[in-house]
């Protein structure tokens, strides 16, 4: 992908800075070729006829800054492709990062997901310390993560979380770091490392043609119950 800063002249006389990303070509079904490109607009103004020293100084800074803009957009492509993490991101908080992805879920989601995120959040609060940054973050504290789950986690009853709440909770912590790989808040990611809770079977409600019909067949003492459950 080629990432270039561009200008769009405007009819009010300034000059707009944008950036495009060039993504190669491709050719239709009628044997066109089609570029495809995406842009930015940065929201930045150079006059076209600069005319005052403090115009012509301005326009300089303007065109300085987006310069310096469009080296950030092509060092996170850079990190991107080549799965390098952002040493900013990784000096981020664990936690304050998941809170996001939390609030999130809560604006974007009408389910019930969003209170597993946040049930999630509650119990990570218990075993990560709230200034621990994606730079310490390893496959021993994922290990760490589900063993807590597995071991110590306790509802609001004070009793051990059910095999389903570990399974649901563990893949949102996942599912939390899966995310900052993808953002460049990790160059590895951790979530692919350590195995998921197996889900537990969901607890049948209801019979098998087979076995209604060997209920119907079934002696019993009281008919009017037998004929309630076969109907």
């Amino acid at each position: 992908m080629k990432i270039t800063l561009k200008q769009k002249s405007l009819k009010d006389g300034r000059i707009s800075l944008y950036i495009e990303y060039y993504k190669g070509s491709t050719v239709d079904a009628n044997n066109k070729r089609k570029h495809l490109r995406d842009f930015e607009f940065l929201q930045m103004y150079l006059l076209s006829n600069p005319k005052t020293a403090r115009e012509k100084r301005k326009n300089k800074e303007t065109l300085q800054l987006a310069e310096s803009i469009l080296t950030i957009k092509k060092t996170e492509y850079l990190q991107g492709k080549y799965d390098m993490k952002s040493t900013i991101k990784s000096k981020r908080t664990f936690l304050k990062f998941f809170e996001e992805l939390t609030d999130e879920k809560m604006k974007e989601d009408t389910s019930n997901n969003y209170g597993n995120w946040f049930s999630t959040l509650q119990h990570l609060k218990k075993i990560v310390p709230p200034n621990l940054t994606f730079d310490e973050i390893d496959e021993n504290f994922i290990k760490k993560v589900k063993n807590y789950f597995e071991k110590d986690a306790l509802t609001k009853s004070e009793i051990p979380l059910s095999h389903n709440s570990k399974y649901s909770y563990f893949n949102k912590f996942k599912a939390s770091i899966r995310s900052a790989f993808e953002e460049g808040y990790l160059s590895i990611n951790y979530a692919t490392k350590v195995k998921s809770f197996e889900q537990a079977e969901s607890q049948r409600e209801y019979l098998t043609f087979d076995e209604l019909q060997s209920l119907a067949k079934a002696e019993c003492k009281y008919p009017i119950l037998k004929n309630i459950v076969v109907r």
